[in-house]
């Protein structure tokens, strides 16, 4: 795929989608008494303040003390690219975020917008109330980003779930997963840019197994 053009998928995401997205990729899930670097018993949340904190009115995230967020690449010396690139690291630590509590945060709603907002809620809700959670580390990288009109852009990154989990809420049991290439899926993002300034995800499609993103 040419990285400096990549294509505008406005398309609504399924349901199949969703899930895939919602618990870490792999395959041979099995629950484990431990994983190698990964807690079993469910932590205290902690506050955990973006690195962007310094910005006018930037997001504070809460995310358990076993869950880690990495981004790499989203920066830029174009101020209008840079602060699309920023907003989309928030949008992906904010799915982060409510992934691991289980509920609609004020962050998701804040950088996810339109119905395939509305949907990725009723999606993290369902994981929420089918008892699991997440533990690990969610890395998302390789960003690129096209500005496409008057508060309109584009995103292309990728994302790593080898070393991110789904985990029994209340036992505190990861359940591991074989690393394969279903870990490294790629998200394409539309964005729009609001009235207060941040630019949120309107459309989205993920496409999990995308070799290019296995780095």
């Amino acid at each position: 795929m040419t990285r400096s053009t990549p294509p505008i998928a406005a398309a609504l995401a399924t349901a199949t989608a969703l899930a895939l997205a919602l618990t870490a990729c792999g395959s041979d899930a099995k629950p484990s008494e431990g994983i190698s670097g990964v807690p079993t018993t469910t932590p205290t949340a902690a506050p955990t303040t973006s690195a962007a904190a310094a910005e006018p009115n930037a997001p504070t995230f809460k995310l358990p003390a076993d869950v880690k967020v990495q981004v790499d690449g989203f920066e830029s010396t174009d101020a209008a690219k840079k602060a699309v690139l920023r907003d989309s690291s928030f949008a992906m630590t904010s799915w982060v975020e409510a992934k691991a509590s289980g509920a609609k945060s004020a962050n998701l709603k804040r950088y996810f917008a339109g119905l395939q907002g509305a949907q990725l809620a009723d999606s993290v809700i369902k994981f929420g109330k089918s008892g699991m959670t997440v533990t690990g580390t969610y890395r998302y990288y390789q960003p690129t980003v096209q500005i496409t009109g008057k508060d309109k852009a584009s995103v292309l990154l990728c994302e790593d779930q080898s070393k991110a989990f789904s985990k029994n809420r209340k036992t505190g049991k990861a359940v591991s997963t074989t690393p394969s290439l279903a870990d490294f899926s790629r998200w394409n993002m539309v964005l729009s840019k609001n009235a207060a300034g941040d630019w949120q995800v309107l459309n989205y499609t993920y496409t999990e197994g995308v070799k290019e993103c296995r780095s």
